[in-house]
């Protein structure tokens, strides 16, 4: 069976106008690391739509507080647990300021803002995962 994923790497610029990056923490079941908001695309749904609703669903981002979504043209397939073949596409998503971030405890125990001075490969677990957060950085 062919999966279809997503991942939005989300971020907001302070006045200095430096970039601090969404972070959240998998519950234990998950596998206890660090990454940004990811999961699935529903039938009779586009990927762009499923970033939008992953960034909701597991943030509780306002649709009013972001100021940008970009589609990259970064997509990464692999082998999940369950020997799925997944393709997975990566969006960047632009908050205008930061929010009272809400997780769902049954995916998440935690969640961080790093700055852009503070993140690096150790950040998140999956090199894709920090790949992503590159792409973000070099926007202007």
């Amino acid at each position: 069976m062919n999966k279809r994923k997503v991942q939005s790497v989300i971020f907001y610029c302070d006045t200095e106008g430096k970039k601090h990056f969404l972070l959240l923490k998998l519950n234990k079941k998950r596998g206890f690391f660090w990454q940004s908001v990811t999961g699935g695309v529903d039938d009779g749904e586009d990927f762009i739509q499923a970033a939008l609703r992953e960034a909701q669903e597991e943030t509780q981002i306002k649709t009013d507080n972001i100021k940008n979504i970009i589609e990259t043209n970064y997509e990464f397939s692999f082998t999940d647990q369950y020997e799925n073949q997944v393709l997975e596409k990566v969006f960047i998503i632009e908050a205008k300021s930061s929010w009272c971030v809400v997780i769902d405890p049954h995916e998440h125990v935690e969640f961080k803002w790093v700055h852009e001075d503070n993140i690096n490969e150790k950040s998140v677990k999956f090199e894709s995962n920090f790949q992503a957060i590159k792409i973000a950085l070099e926007l202007k």
